[in-house]
C-alpha cells in the first residue's frame, strides 16, 4: 500500500482500522478454525454501511483484494486473506423484527444466537443452521441447513432482500423485483458479488418452547440406528427434525457420567410443533432400541439452537467434508456406520441429515443453490487440538470423502467444505450453465474480481474428448 494509506482509511471510517503493526492485530485476524492463519494487509472493523462503502472504495484505490468477515465461522477461512483488505462486519450485529409482517432485518455480522434472541421475543424464528455461533451471512449465502429444513426450507429460501455494497462502491438492494440476477446469485452462490450489509428474512411462528434432546445408542448398533432413522424420516411430520450424530459423548450435565467420552451414535431430536402433541410425536424415536440415555425434554428454542456448540468450540483445528447421497440403502448405511465407528479424534463428529420436503420442493433454477434432490447429507466435522495430529486427521477426512463419493454424484454443501480442493468440489456442485450464469453476475457486480476469497465461480475449461 502507498505511504500513509492506513491513516487515510482511518480518517474515513467510524470503525477501527487495524494493521499488522497495531496492538490487537493477531486477535482480530483470528477466526473459528485454528487451521486458518492468514495475515491481511489491513482489517477494517466497520460500524455501518457507510464504513463498508469507504472500505471498498479504499480497496479499489489501493488495488487490494477483499475478503469479508461476517461471523468468522467459515471452515475454509473465507473471512480472512493474505495481503489484502478484510472488511470485518463483526461489530454490525443488529437485528430488527417486524412482528406484524413477520420479517426480520439482520446486519451482516450477526450470529445465529443474535437472531434467535430477538425473534423469539415475538414467538418467531428464521430457519438457520445448527450452531448458535455461526454467522448469518455466510450461512445464508451458501444455503443454510438446519432443523426447520423440512418445513420451511433453507435459510436462503427465506431471504426476501439484501442490501449490498458493490465493488464499485455503490449500494443496491437485491430482491425478487430489483436486481433479480443478483438476488438469484446471493441465494446459494456464496459471497462473490459484493458485501451484504443487511439481510431481510421471512420469519415463522416457532417456539418459544420445544421438545429436544439426544437418544444415544452404542456405536456398534449404528447400522440399525441409521436404518431406523431412514424409515422413520420417510413419514415423520415436517415439524420434527431427527438427525444422527456420531460423537464421543461430552462431559455435560445431560450425559450420565458412566457414558462420558464413550463413542456412540445419537439421534438428535427437535420437535417444534404444537407442544400438546410433542411427546406422542416423538414416542417412536424413544421406543426404538434400548438407548444408553434419553435426554429429551422441553426447553426454549434459544437453548436448542446452541446444543451443538459444545461439540465444536472455536479454537480447535478443523478439516471438514460433506456429501449428498442420493439414496440411503444398506450399502450406504454400512459405509457411513463404518466411517462413524473410526473417528480419528474424540472431538470429531459426523452429522447425518435427511435432506427433503420443503428444501427440495424449490425449483432447481430458482436459486443459485444447486442441490434440490431428496437425499442424505453426510457432514464430516473433523477437529483436533494438537497440530502434530493434522496430517493424520486430514488424511482420514480425505479417505472418508473418497468412500462417500463412491455413492454420490459429487455434490457437496459449500458451508462444510474445507479449502484445499475447493475448486473441483465447487464445479461438481454447480453445473456449467449455473456456473456461467454466476460468472455473468460476478462480471456485472465485481468486474475487477476483487472479491476472490469465496468460492471459485470461474467455469471449468472445456473437456478434451478421450
Amino acid at each position: 500500500m502507498k505511504h500513509g494509506a492506513l491513516d487515510r482509511l482511518r480518517a474515513r471510517l467510524l470503525g477501527e482500522v487495524v494493521g499488522p503493526a497495531d496492538a490487537g492485530y493477531d486477535t482480530v485476524r483470528r477466526v473459528y478454525n485454528a487451521m486458518i492463519d492468514k495475515r491481511p494487509a489491513v482489517i477494517a472493523r466497520c460500524l455501518g454501511t457507510a464504513d463498508v462503502v469507504a472500505a471498498v472504495r479504499f480497496a479499489r484505490e489501493e488495488g487490494l483484494l477483499i475478503a469479508v468477515r461476517g461471523g468468522g465461522h467459515s471452515v475454509a477461512g473465507h473471512g480472512m486473506c493474505d495481503d489484502g483488505l478484510v472488511i470485518d462486519l463483526s461489530l454490525m450485529r443488529g437485528v430488527h423484527v417486524d412482528p406484524q409482517r413477520r420479517t426480520v432485518r439482520v446486519q451482516g455480522g450477526a450470529l445465529l444466537a443474535d437472531v434467535d434472541r430477538e425473534t423469539q421475543l415475538h414467538g418467531l424464528a428464521i430457519p438457520t443452521g445448527q450452531m448458535s455461533e455461526t454467522g448469518i451471512a455466510g450461512l445464508t449465502l451458501n444455503g443454510g441447513v438446519g432443523m426447520m429444513l423440512h418445513k420451511y426450507g433453507l435459510t436462503c429460501d427465506n431471504l426476501l432482500s439484501a442490501d449490498v455494497v458493490t465493488v464499485d462502491g455503490g449500494l443496491v438492494t437485491a430482491r425478487a423485483d430489483s436486481h433479480q440476477e443478483l438476488f438469484w446469485a446471493l441465494r446459494g452462490g456464496g459471497g462473490n458479488f459484493g458485501v451484504v450489509t443487511s439481510f431481510e428474512f421471512q420469519a415463522h411462528p416457532v417456539g418459544p418452547m420445544m421438545l429436544a434432546g439426544f437418544l444415544a445408542h452404542p456405536v456398534e448398533q449404528a447400522e440399525e440406528v441409521l436404518t431406523f432413522l431412514r424409515d422413520f424420516s420417510a413419514t415423520s411430520p415436517s415439524h420434527l427434525s431427527a438427525d444422527a450424530l456420531f460423537i464421543h459423548a461430552p462431559e455435560a450435565d445431560f450425559v450420565p457420567e458412566e457414558f462420558q467420552g464413550m463413542p456412540m451414535v445419537a439421534l438428535f431430536v427437535r420437535y417444534f410443533g404444537p407442544m400438546e402433541d410433542a411427546w406422542d410425536t416423538v414416542r417412536p424415536l424413544r421406543d426404538f432400541g434400548s438407548p444408553l440415555y434419553d435426554s429429551l425434554g422441553p426447553m426454549p428454542l434459544v437453548a436448542v439452537q446452541s446444543m451443538l456448540d459444545a461439540f465444536t468450540p472455536a479454537g480447535n483445528l478443523h478439516y471438514w467434508t460433506s456429501e449428498f447421497l442420493p439414496s440411503f440403502d444398506a450399502e450406504q448405511i454400512a459405509a457411513v456406520a463404518a466411517i462413524g465407528a473410526d473417528l480419528p479424534s474424540s472431538l470429531t463428529t459426523i452429522n447425518v441429515h435427511p435432506f427433503d420436503t420443503a428444501a427440495t420442493a424449490v425449483a432447481a433454477d430458482a436459486t443459485a443453490f444447486a442441490h434440490r434432490e431428496d437425499s442424505w447429507l453426510i457432514h464430516v466435522i473433523c477437529q483436533w487440538k494438537d497440530p502434530a495430529d493434522s496430517d493424520r486427521c486430514r488424511a482420514w477426512v480425505k479417505k472418508a470423502s473418497v468412500q462417500l463419493k463412491a455413492f454420490s454424484h459429487g455434490n457437496t454443501y459449500l458451508n462444510t467444505t474445507s479449502e484445499d480442493d475447493e475448486t473441483d468440489r465447487v464445479r461438481a456442485f454447480w453445473d456449467e450453465p449455473r456456473l456461467a450464469r454466476l460468472a455473468r453476475v460476478k462480471a456485472m457486480y465485481d468486474p475487477d474480481n476483487l472479491l476472490r476469497f469465496n468460492h471459485n465461480i470461474t467455469p471449468a475449461p472445456p473437456r478434451t474428448p478421450r
